[in-house]
C-alpha cells in the first residue's frame, strides 16, 4: 500500500460531509445541491484513483471510471442523478451520449420547488432523500 494516501473515509469527511451539512441548512438552494452533488460525484471520482494505487481488487474488474461508476450504480442508483447534477452545474448542457443515458441534461431546469422541497425535475423526485441515500452509501464504503 502506499503510505501518505488519504483514504477515502477521511476524504468523505474532509469534502461530502460539509457539503451535506451546508445543503441541510438551506434544503432549497440549487447551488448548494450542486455543490453536495458535486462532492459525491467527485468522491466516486476519487475513490476510483485511490483503489487503482492502493487496491485494484476494490475496483469490481472496472478499468477506468466509468466502468466502476456503472459497477456503483447497481448497488446505488441515486449516484447516477449526482452525477447528472455535477455534470450538468459545470457543463450546462449535456448533448453527448453517455451510458447509462442522462435524466437531467441541462443544468438551469434541473430543479423545482414542489411541495416545499427541491426536487429534481427530470428524475420527478425529491433532491434530499436521493442525496442523502448516495452519500448513506459512500459513507458505509470501507477503506
Amino acid at each position: 500500500m502506499i503510505q501518505g494516501l488519504t483514504t477515502p473515509s477521511e476524504r468523505f469527511r474532509q469534502e461530502v460531509e460539509p457539503a451535506l451539512a451546508d445543503y441541510d441548512r438551506d434544503r432549497l438552494s440549487e447551488r448548494l445541491a450542486n455543490n453536495l452533488a458535486r462532492a459525491i460525484d467527485h468522491h466516486v471520482d476519487w475513490n476510483f484513483q485511490y483503489y487503482k494505487a492502493v487496491g485494484a481488487s476494490r475496483l469490481n474488474g472496472a478499468k477506468d471510471t466509468k466502468e466502476f461508476r456503472a459497477t456503483l450504480l447497481s448497488q446505488c442508483p441515486e449516484l447516477q442523478m449526482m452525477n447528472d447534477l455535477s455534470d450538468a452545474a459545470h457543463h450546462h448542457f449535456l448533448d453527448r451520449p453517455n451510458t447509462p443515458p442522462r435524466v437531467v441534461d441541462v443544468s438551469t431546469a434541473a430543479y423545482v420547488v414542489q411541495d416545499g422541497q427541491l426536487w429534481v425535475r427530470e428524475y420527478e423526485k425529491p433532491y434530499w432523500p436521493s442525496a442523502t441515500k448516495a452519500a448513506d452509501f459512500l459513507r458505509n464504503w470501507k477503506d
